[in-house]
């Protein structure tokens, strides 16, 4: 088989009288182009290195807050569908109407937040592959970051509500146990309600969609740099 090199190619012939020789050759400028092309055949070559660089910052940043999201939010998913069910099949099914609509909005606005948090690792790795100029490159990633911000403060809204109405019928019941008819709640209504540790892995649902959502928050605070690095703010006085 023919050996390459980067500087000479050497190619094994045969003669006639059967021995085997070899060619050296010395590749021409036309065919080091050829060369050269094809090793860097999808990657521009007027690439900004610190678009470069803070493409592979924002491809690092996005794989963390995507596998953090992913795990809470799978383990938040698992837990309030197993609380859930359980509930549906005893007696006490007075959380189900309240704390879990909020606390399942919350989830469903993390998985949201995964899928676009998938969608900024693969802007980064189109900005380090794809010549842009600075302004571009920092206005596609602060849409990105304001995107993903919107989606996980929504979520986080949705959870708060949802860790008060759960804090809330978790603290009439320990009250009902206590034999303290909590105000506007017929006795009645509350004989029945005795806390269980069911409830515990709800708020620990609604604590670890929380988290997911904090973590994509400070992931989007850290990209922000390389946005003031790429297009700084005027340090001069606007004229008014």
């Amino acid at each position: 088989a023919p050996l390459v090199s980067s500087r000479t190619l050497v190619v094994p012939q045969t003669g006639n009288n059967g021995v085997i020789s070899s060619k050296r050759y010395v590749p021409t400028a036309s065919t080091s182009a050829l060369f050269s092309q094809q090793e860097n055949s999808g990657v521009d070559e007027d690439l900004d290195d610190l678009i470069t660089e803070t493409a592979l910052t924002l491809r690092r940043v996005n794989w963390i807050s995507w596998w953090s999201q992913m795990i809470l939010s799978v383990v938040s998913t698992v837990t309030l569908l197993f609380a859930k069910s359980v509930m549906k099949a005893s007696s006490d099914r007075s959380a189900i109407t309240g704390g879990f609509f909020f606390a399942g909005s919350g989830i469903a606005l993390s998985f949201l937040s995964i899928i676009w948090t998938w969608g900024g690792a693969r802007l980064a790795k189109r900005l380090g592959r794809t010549a842009y100029s600075r302004i571009k490159a920092a206005n596609m990633i602060r849409r990105t970051i304001t995107i993903g911000s919107v989606l996980n403060l929504s979520g986080m809204f949705l959870a708060l509500i949802g860790a008060q109405q759960i804090v809330g019928l978790l603290a009439s019941k320990l009250l009902t146990m206590q034999g303290v008819t909590p105000f506007a709640m017929s006795t009645a209504g509350v004989s029945a309600q005795t806390l269980q540790p069911l409830d515990i892995l709800i708020v620990q649902a609604n604590t670890n969609t929380l988290l997911s959502h904090f973590i994509s928050l400070i992931c989007s605070l850290v990209m922000t740099r390389g946005i003031d690095k790429l297009d700084p703010p005027s340090v001069e006085d606007d004229p008014r």
